[in-house]
């Protein structure tokens, strides 16, 4: 069994065994889980995820998984205020630092309540639903993985979120694609 095998048997386990509740935080949280894997297995871990969410071949749980891709949520965005197009011509005309700047400040990464937040809060369930988000490999370099997970522990700490993670975590530091260093973040686990 590979060890990203292993790591869905795990989450499956989980899922079925306490819904991913069972270990608090410090302060009486529920955590939040990182599954991290490497790149090149992107198509299998979408797959994975379907099979969980969807109820495939082993989803027996009773929980209700909310899914997010953070890619999706980004271009609906984008779209809602009309500026798909003027994005792709800051790119041109400004460069990717532009581009990077003003997609963090209309989605207001900075902000506690950002639209990433703002949209997945306004879309779960707080007493019923675990969170699942995919696509941060998507919108790498444009968001940062620990601005949405720092920001969204302050607003959605009351129910369970799994984070499928293209690089590497080691319980303290983020590798985007395994070679691409992002800040730390100390409160999610593993998922191992």
């Amino acid at each position: 069994m590979s060890e990203l095998t292993e790591k869905f048997e795990n989450l499956r386990h989980r899922l079925k065994a306490d819904g991913l509740t069972a270990h608090h935080g410090l302060s009486g949280e529920v955590p939040y889980f990182i599954l991290d894997y490497g790149p090149q297995d992107e198509l299998y871990v979408r797959d994975e995820i379907n099979q969980i969410v969807n109820g495939g071949p082993y989803g027996e749980h009773q929980m209700n998984i909310k899914l997010f891709n953070l890619f999706d949520i980004m271009m609906d965005t984008l779209n809602e205020f009309g500026y798909t197009e003027i994005i792709y011509q800051f790119e041109k005309e400004q460069g990717m630092d532009f581009v990077i700047e003003q997609i963090n400040n209309l989605m207001a990464t900075n902000e506690e309540n950002n639209r990433f937040v703002e949209y997945i809060k306004s879309r779960v369930n707080p007493n019923e639903d675990i969170i699942f988000i995919e696509g941060i490999g998507q919108i790498f370099p444009l968001v940062r993985t620990h601005k949405i997970l720092n920001t969204m522990t302050q607003v959605i700490d009351y129910m369970p979120v799994v984070l499928f993670y293209p690089g590497k975590f080691d319980n303290i530091k983020l590798s985007m694609f395994g070679e691409l260093n992002d800040d730390n973040y100390y409160r999610a686990r593993q998922i191992n």
